[in-house]
């Protein structure tokens, strides 16, 4: 890392900012201010204010089962919602909003991307994402976030889909989209104007997955509300990952399963039986003969992924077939025919892909001091010790696929058996069809209201605008091939200078948003905010392996696309030891 990248994250995260505009920040308002924000105006005329309510430093909520609560200093919380009316099947929808103002304001606004489904409202104290510690909250940052348009508490029916019924709703399934977003930033910078008694200096969007998603449609679609960016294992052609390719997976192992005689009581293929961990152990293993030393280190990691191809590791996973019955030693034909079809991407007819092909990675499985890794398979196929079908390609995906990402939607129970033989048996081809189809009073498909793929960035860029992106390579939901094909795109858009306000980091046996065999600890918001407000191109970025790792403490250069890490000498467990080199 360079040094006045390191002097720039330094000042940033002891501070929230850096320059003149950090010596001091906004006097705290009082009480009384926080309690008349239930009366000020917002541009939207339907927002009405639940409650404005002063809170003192302390953590916020319960303990849960990933740790204690997050901490937060002394702010106004503000809650709110717009546009409430009634919807498909007699539900009320409405846009439902948070804003945490703190006492000692950096003078800047973050807004907190959600994930998965959305539907929820959560702590709201602003992740930083890429394992840094503490909260843009804590940082002095004014946070905002949403529910997307929809409550799983309220907008639910078990015969529709479950916490996915919003799928019916034309509306909310464009607010779930991105539509929200204008709506809310708006509603948020009116508040802290009305509060502080000026608007935000800067206005920063983060989020992973579905959040990344968010990230993009606010870079493209609201260019003029956001300076940067930060844009995580992006779901940013969700209505292809997952109303194609997630059935896609979940047949390929169903298939498996059911060759190898695991069923569920009803008769349907146990998808999280098609593989054991040790036989996920196997694959991972044949990935890592193929390429672990293609960086020049064998280390468990491959940092070449590009390099790491089907030619290459295809015949060594081919060494591994059973000559006979299933041993613990080898994989049934059928077996590693999946895998196969997995990793070449869910394809029609013709050959053409439907969504994306996958990176080879040994973040497929990795022996830790807790056990086999089950960030790859846990959304894959699922868990191997359960009686129904767990993995999350069959339960949200399948979910989803029928009701959100394909126009009209299908009605399918929320229940394992249902969902299960909506994903085994949908025409995958088919689905893709139904991801064009527009449906509906907005006259919109699910690729319309879904998927952040412009190329286009030029309304974002002339106010400065940066992005910056993260992706593992294991990750198992979106493939970090889709991500650097959109990257690749910009760049042609832009001559090939994509690289002044664009930057990719490809985290090596990452799964998805951490875990794996990976370092996935590193200071991605801090790179961004250095970038934006100092002018500091990011560069090579330190990460460090979790303790639940295989080598907890581990440090990796991540290097910008498209140069790699490559071992040049000294200690192999040390950063230092590696330089960032175009492959």
């Amino acid at each position: 890392m360079r040094p006045i990248l390191a002097k720039a994250i330094a000042c940033l995260a002891a501070l929230g900012f850096c320059g003149a505009a950090s010596a001091a920040a906004a006097a705290a308002p009082s009480p009384e201010a926080c309690q008349a924000l239930a009366r000020a105006a917002f541009p939207d005329p339907t927002t009405v204010i639940a409650s404005a309510t002063p809170r003192p430093a302390g953590p916020i909520g319960a303990a849960g089962p990933f740790g204690p609560p997050p901490n937060a200093p002394a702010h106004c919380q503000i809650l709110g919602k717009m546009q409430e009316r009634k919807g498909a099947n007699g539900q009320i929808y409405a846009i439902r909003f948070q804003v945490r103002l703190p006492d000692a304001w950096n003078g800047r606004l973050f807004y907190e991307g959600g994930g998965g489904s959305d539907g929820v409202l959560g702590a709201g104290v602003g992740s930083l994402m890429g394992g840094e510690p503490g909260s843009a909250l804590e940082r002095g940052y004014a946070v905002v976030n949403t529910d997307a348009g929809h409550d799983n508490a309220v907008n639910r029916d078990p015969e529709r889909q479950g916490v996915v019924t919003f799928g019916w709703d034309p509306e909310a399934r464009r607010n779930y989209g991105g539509a929200v977003i204008g709506p809310v930033v708006r509603a948020a910078k009116a508040a802290v104007k009305a509060y502080y008694g000026k608007p935000p200096t800067l206005t920063y969007f983060a989020g992973g997955s579905k959040g990344g998603q968010e990230a993009m449609m606010a870079a493209q679609r609201f260019p003029e509300e956001f300076d940067a960016v930060l844009v995580g294992y992006p779901g940013y052609r969700l209505a292809y990952a997952g109303g194609v390719e997630q059935m896609s997976v979940a047949q390929a192992f169903g298939q498996t399963a059911k060759a190898m005689g695991m069923l569920t009581p009803e008769g349907l293929p146990l998808a999280g039986k098609s593989f054991s961990d040790d036989d996920l152990l196997l694959v991972s293993g044949a990935v890592l003969k193929a390429c672990d030393e293609l960086d020049g280190l064998k280390d468990g990691m491959v940092e070449n992924y590009t390099g790491c191809t089907t030619a290459r590791v295809f015949p060594v996973l081919s060494e591994l077939v059973c000559k006979s019955a299933k041993a613990p030693d080898c994989l049934l034909p059928d077996q590693i025919a999946a895998i196969r079809k997995v990793q070449d991407g869910a394809r029609g007819k013709d050959g053409r892909l439907l969504y994306s092909d996958w990176p080879w990675d040994p973040g497929i499985a990795a022996r830790t001091a807790q056990g086999v890794s089950q960030g790859w398979r846990q959304w894959k196929m699922g868990a191997y010790a359960s009686p129904t079908n767990s993995g999350l390609s069959v339960t949200l995906g399948g979910a989803s696929a029928s009701a959100v990402f394909t126009s009209p939607p299908t009605p399918v129970a929320d229940t394992p058996a249902a969902l299960a033989r909506y994903a085994f048996g949908v025409d995958v081809e088919q689905n893709w069809a139904k991801t064009q189809v527009k449906w509906g009073p907005f006259n919109e498909s699910a690729v319309d209201f879904m998927n952040a793929e412009a190329t286009d960035l030029s309304r974002f860029t002339k106010r400065g605008g940066k992005i910056l992106i993260y992706h593992g390579v294991a990750d198992p939901v979106f493939s970090l091939n889709d991500t650097v094909r959109w990257v690749q795109a910009v760049d042609r858009q832009e001559g090939g200078k994509a690289d002044r306000f664009l930057r990719l980091y490809a985290v090596p046996g990452m799964n998805h948003g951490g875990g794996g065999p990976s370092t996935d600890q590193f200071a991605a918001f801090d790179a961004l905010v250095a970038w934006r407000e100092q002018g500091v191109a990011p560069g090579p970025l330190v990460a460090t392996a979790r303790p639940t790792s295989p080598w907890p403490g581990r440090t990796r250069l991540l290097c910008p696309y498209p140069l790699q890490a490559r071992f040049v000498s000294g200690d192999s467990e040390k950063a230092q030891s590696f330089h960032c080199i175009k492959p």
